[in-house]
């Protein structure tokens, strides 16, 4: 194979010099005429002054390209690019809208340069200025500790083509609270025109890109809890009949609001209604005033047998110190039901409803309209409470 090429060697070499010779004759004698295209050339306005004179812009959603047809010899189109043709256009007494654009274009003098159509339609707007509100956004993982934002400026004007300026909805500036600030914190906020799905704007001036903001943060503080028993409870001591976990919150709030706060109540604690020795009891907080806990667990000590609660029918009362014999039950507003809350010292007996007799004290003699009070006898119990207290006499 390799013996077939090297025959005919000389034969081959003059054509290949021939095809170059001819190649060369047709270019420097012959070189035809051809035409190309250029697609995407930009557009040069030239009137483009007297159009903001009166102030006016192209729509910048305009594309202001065109295609050029180049014609010429095939020598001198291979020298033509796309940066060689400058395409121009003017508008001639341009308004508010639709305007013609007339196009012309330029290449080299040994070509001639043409279009689809000489002329493009082109949108004009009206430049237009408004004053809009600032508005605030505060991102971060402490966002939900700023108490006040201050702004240098609470509006700005902004200005552009009126279709521009219609699709803005907000002028917002962001804080991002990316850390837990102690104190009043100054910095500048850039601004930003935003649509109604908060993308941004182009082609939108703003008076100034950036506004000052003084930012105050809530403030925090460490307060007891405080529990609120009924009065079957009020007389339980705390850290001998019943712990609390926690017993210390962290409340956060204005200072006007938490300053004068030394502890939170916790909603009302019935220990009646424990169904074991815990319980989650809510707790109340002021308004404006916020913590991380919203609720606390009352632990009854386990050391107690605490407490028992009986109900007594108004006529199971008895008159204690009666001396006169007129006077009976019948002399007073006896209430439907009462209602005896004991509570137990440390290993002591519980007792039952028929070992604690309750008795209208009547020591101080019989009047009217008098309040006496409801008492027991001999209880072997830390505490009893009765609610009502007291009787009134009729």
């Amino acid at each position: 194979m390799i013996e077939k090429l090297k025959k005919n060697t000389k034969i081959k070499i003059i054509s290949l010099l021939s095809a170059i010779v001819l190649w060369m004759y047709v270019m420097a004698v012959v070189d035809p005429e051809d035409t190309k295209l250029y697609e995407d050339i930009p557009i040069t306005i030239t009137n483009l002054n007297e159009i903001n004179d009166l102030d006016l812009v192209v729509d910048p959603d305009e594309d202001l390209v065109a295609s050029v047809y180049v014609k010429g010899h095939l020598s001198d189109l291979q020298k033509i690019t796309v940066e060689n043709i400058n395409v121009y256009g003017t508008v001639n007494h341009p308004i508010e809208g639709q305007n013609q654009l007339y196009l012309r274009a330029s290449a080299s003098d040994k070509v001639t340069t043409d279009f689809k159509s000489d002329t493009i339609v082109i949108n004009l707007e009206k430049v237009i200025e408004e004053e809009r509100n600032i508005t605030l956004n505060i991102t971060g993982e402490y966002a939900n500790n700023v108490d006040t934002v201050k702004l240098q400026n609470e509006n700005v004007k902004i200005s552009g083509p009126r279709s521009r300026i219609e699709s803005v909805k907000y002028i917002q500036a962001s804080f991002n609270a990316d850390k837990e600030y102690t104190s009043t914190y100054t910095t500048d906020l850039t601004l930003e025109a935003l649509d109604s799905n908060k993308k941004k704007v182009s082609d939108v001036s703003l008076e100034f890109d950036t506004v000052s903001a003084q930012i105050s943060f809530l403030k925090q503080k460490e307060v007891k809890v405080n529990p609120i028993f009924t009065n079957s409870g009020s007389d339980l001591v705390e850290g001998e009949d019943f712990t609390l976990s926690p017993d210390v919150i962290t409340i956060k709030g204005k200072s006007a609001d938490i300053d004068n706060i030394e502890s939170i109540n916790t909603s009302t604690i019935d220990i009646n209604d424990f169904e074991s020795n815990s319980k989650v009891i809510k707790l109340q907080m002021p308004e404006g005033v916020t913590s991380d806990k919203d609720s606390v667990t009352i632990k009854i000590s386990s050391e107690n047998s605490l407490v028992d609660t009986f109900t007594y029918s108004g006529d199971e009362l008895n008159l204690l110190n009666n001396n006169d014999e007129n006077i009976s039950l019948d002399n007073f507003n006896i209430p439907n039901t009462i209602k005896v809350t004991l509570k137990y010292a440390q290993n002591s007996q519980k007792i039952s409803k028929e070992d604690l007799k309750l008795y209208i004290n009547l020591e101080d003699g019989f009047s009217s309209n008098k309040q006496y009070p409801i008492v027991y006898r001999d209880a072997a119990v830390k505490s009893v409470s009765i609610d009502p207290s007291y009787v009134t006499s009729k």
